[in-house]
């Protein structure tokens, strides 16, 4: 239609008000104006099913941002407390491997004490484990995790602003990888700022690349102190990475994102995800069931896509 209206307005002022020894010159320049008009829509056309078509950033910031997120409540409800280590009978055993940088000493108990009270412990910094073994079921009933958490900590648990690094080792969910290094700070008791530093996500056929800055907020669970599977957590912040098609992505959360310990993926949230070369869109966890059901919207489309 648009190019239709613009051929009869040229052919309407050739006939019309253009001098016949300048037509042919006119003529050209309309030829040139249509053809240009023509490049413009079409390339339009193109770029906007591009933008809607693009769904697989979405689908892989999700993968790796449900399970990343995932680790933090784990490793605070079954964290270290004065004592050392919290016993708690669940999937995974806690260990610890001692002091870093101290080959001398045998990993016990010992290596949690405080006996000046400064804060730090005397054969710190300390590294626990959290170890899945051969595997073992989460609480929520879909999450089959095999590999171990290190987890080292110059201070007890408890204490505020204090940065503790998280390393991955053969950790699998399901048939996904994660590896990588977490860095959480503890603003207060129920509060964490985290970072995901060159984190990975991969099922040996493709492969993610992954890193965030968070703030992830406990809002359940947090007076059974022994009970992980009662855990809720609501997350701000931003992450970016590479999809696996080889495209980078930001995201930037407009809405806190909800993830319960009872429930493999996220419940509810908005964010808005940009992928390299394409326009933002936003995405919608949905209204709070632990379901994988999830949309994204662009350019006025709707489009449903599950997060795995």
């Amino acid at each position: 239609m648009f190019l239709y209206l613009i051929y009869n307005l040229a052919s309407y002022l050739l006939k019309n008000v253009v001098p016949e020894k300048i037509k042919m010159k006119k003529n050209i320049i309309i030829s040139a104006i249509l053809i240009a008009s023509s490049i413009i829509t079409l390339d339009s056309c193109k770029k906007k099913e591009e933008a809607d078509s693009e769904s697989q950033s979405v689908v892989d910031n999700a993968i790796c941002e449900q399970q990343f997120m995932a680790i933090t409540p784990v490793v605070n409800e079954k964290g270290i407390n004065q004592a050392g280590i919290k016993k708690v009978n669940s999937c995974g055993t806690w260990i610890i491997l001692g002091a870093l940088g101290n080959a001398t000493i045998t990993p016990s108990a010992n290596d949690t004490i405080d006996s000046n009270a400064d804060g730090f412990y005397d054969n710190g910094p300390v590294t626990f484990q959290f170890d899945y073994g051969t595997g073992c079921l989460s609480f929520d009933g879909v999450s089959y995790k095999t590999g171990a958490i290190n987890i080292t900590t110059a201070k007890r648990w408890r204490a505020y602003n204090n940065t503790v690094t998280i390393d991955l080792l053969n950790y699998k969910v399901n048939n996904v990888t994660y590896s990588g290094q977490m860095r959480i700070s503890k603003p207060d008791s129920v509060t964490f700022t985290m970072e995901v530093i060159n984190g990975h996500c991969t099922d040996g056929n493709w492969n993610i690349d992954y890193a965030c800055s968070k703030t992830v907020k406990q809002i359940a669970g947090f007076n059974t102190k022994t009970d992980e599977s009662d855990d809720v957590i609501s997350i701000e912040g931003n992450s970016s990475g590479v999809n696996r098609e080889g495209r980078s992505f930001s995201t930037s959360i407009t809405s806190p994102l909800i993830k319960k310990s009872s429930c493999k993926w996220i419940t509810s949230g908005t964010l808005d995800l940009t992928p390299s070369g394409f326009k933002a869109r936003t995405v919608d966890y949905g209204a709070g069931g632990c379901d994988d059901d999830a949309t994204y919207t662009v350019n006025g489309q709707t489009i449903s896509f599950k997060l795995k």
